[in-house]
C-alpha cells in the first residue's frame, strides 16, 4: 500500500524513532523527505525492519502509540476529531475505503464500553495483514483513544476463544517493558493471532476530549463562510461543520445539531434556497482551500481531512463551488507560485 495513510504511518514510526533514541533508516532519494504524500513500499518495510531489530515487536506496538508525533498532518487532524471510540473507528473505516487499503479492520462485535476488532484482508484480496502491520494499526488506534479522552482504556490482542494466548496491553500509566512485551507478542505473531484485538472503556455522557488544538495547524476558520449571504441558521450550520469537516454531517445529525425536526430543518433552509448538502459541501471546500493553499500536503490527504468520500468526490465537488480542480487552485493561488 503506497497511499497517503501508508506515508503517514511512515513519518510517524520514523519521528518516533527519533524521540525514542533509535535510529530510523534514511529515506529514499527520490521523495521529497518525511513530508511526501506517498512512500515505496520498500521504504517502509525498512522503517518496521529497524524497528524490529532495534526494539521488537513491543517496540512498534508502543512508537505506533505516539499520535502526537503527526500534529499538523490532515489523516491526524482527522483522527482527533472523534468524539468517541465508536466515531474513531467510523473514521478509520471510512479511510480505509477513501484509500483503497487492501486491508480493513471490521467490527465483530459491540456493546457499551467494548468493541470487538479483526484485521483482515478485503474480499478479492489473498494476502493477508502481515503481523507487524496489523500491531502498527491497533497501536495508532489506541493512541488516538488516548488522545480524544478515552477513560480507563483497556485493550486485549488475540483471540476471546483463548484467553491462555491473549496479551492484556497497558494504556496510560507505567507502560510494560517493551522488551516484556515482545516476549508476549512474539508467539501470537507466529500463530497470527495479533490481529483480533478487544478494546474495553468507561462510557461517558460527555465526550471529554483532550485535543491538543494549537499542535493542528492550519486550523480551520470557523468564519470561514460568513460572508456569504446566508440566512443565520445557514451560518450555524456552516460554523457547526467547520469545526470538524470530517464528521459525518448527515441531515439527521444537523437537525439533531440544531433542535429541528429533518423535515422542518430541510424547510427551513429550502426557503432561502439552501440545503444541508450544499451547506455542508460549501464549508468543506473552504476548508480544503484553505488547506491548499497554508499546506504542502497531498490532495488526497487534504480531501479525506475535509470529508470527501474519495478523491473523485474531492475533485468535484470542490470544482463545482471553486471553479476549478484542486491541484489548479494550489497551483494559480499557493505561495510561491
Amino acid at each position: 500500500m503506497q497511499d497517503f495513510a501508508s506515508a503517514a504511518m511512515v513519518r510517524l514510526l520514523v519521528r518516533a524513532m527519533a524521540a525514542h533514541g533509535l535510529v530510523p533508516p534514511p529515506p529514499p532519494p527520490d521523495i521529497d523527505g518525511l513530508a511526501a504524500s506517498h512512500v515505496p513500499l520498500a521504504y517502509k518495510r525498512s522503517v518496521v525492519e529497524a524497528v524490529l531489530q532495534q526494539g521488537g515487536l513491543g517496540t512498534l506496538l508502543q512508537l505506533a502509540q505516539r499520535v502526537d508525533l503527526l500534529a499538523g498532518d490532515p489523516v491526524h487532524r482527522a483522527l482527533l476529531g472523534a468524539t468517541d471510540v465508536h466515531d474513531l473507528m467510523a473514521r478509520w473505516q471510512r479511510l480505509e475505503r477513501y484509500v483503497h487499503s487492501r486491508h480493513q479492520v471490521s467490527i465483530t462485535a459491540s456493546a457499551p464500553g467494548t468493541l470487538t476488532l479483526r484485521h483482515h484482508a478485503r474480499p478479492g484480496v489473498r494476502e493477508e495483514p502481515h503481523p507487524t502491520e496489523s500491531l502498527a494499526v491497533l497501536g495508532v488506534l489506541v493512541g488516538v483513544s488516548q488522545a480524544i479522552g478515552t477513560r480507563a482504556l483497556r485493550v486485549e490482542i488475540g483471540a476471546s476463544s483463548t484467553p491462555d494466548c491473549r496479551v492484556n496491553l497497558k494504556v496510560g500509566g507505567v507502560a510494560t517493558n517493551a522488551a516484556a512485551l515482545h516476549a508476549q507478542l512474539a508467539p501470537l505473531a507466529a500463530q497470527k493471532q495479533v490481529v483480533q484485538w478487544t478494546m474495553r472503556w468507561e462510557e461517558t455522557t460527555a465526550a471529554s476530549q483532550a485535543h491538543n488544538d494549537t499542535a493542528l495547524q492550519p486550523q480551520p476558520a470557523t468564519h470561514l463562510c460568513d460572508a456569504l449571504p446566508w440566512p443565520t441558521l445557514a451560518h450555524q450550520l456552516a460554523r457547526h461543520v467547520l469545526c470538524d469537516p470530517a464528521a459525518q454531517h448527515t441531515v439527521e445529525a444537523l437537525a439533531r445539531h440544531t433542535g429541528f425536526a429533518r423535515r422542518s430543518l430541510q424547510r427551513a433552509l429550502a426557503s432561502g434556497g439552501l440545503s444541508c448538502r450544499h451547506i455542508v459541501t460549501e464549508a468543506r471546500a473552504r476548508v480544503a482551500a484553505q488547506w491548499l493553499l497554508e499546506s504542502p500536503h497531498g490532495l488526497a490527504e487534504i480531501g479525506f481531512a475535509c470529508g470527501f468520500a474519495d478523491q473523485p468526490h474531492f475533485t468535484r465537488e470542490f470544482a463545482r463551488h471553486v471553479g476549478l480542480t484542486p491541484a489548479r487552485y494550489r497551483q494559480a493561488f499557493a505561495r510561491g507560485a
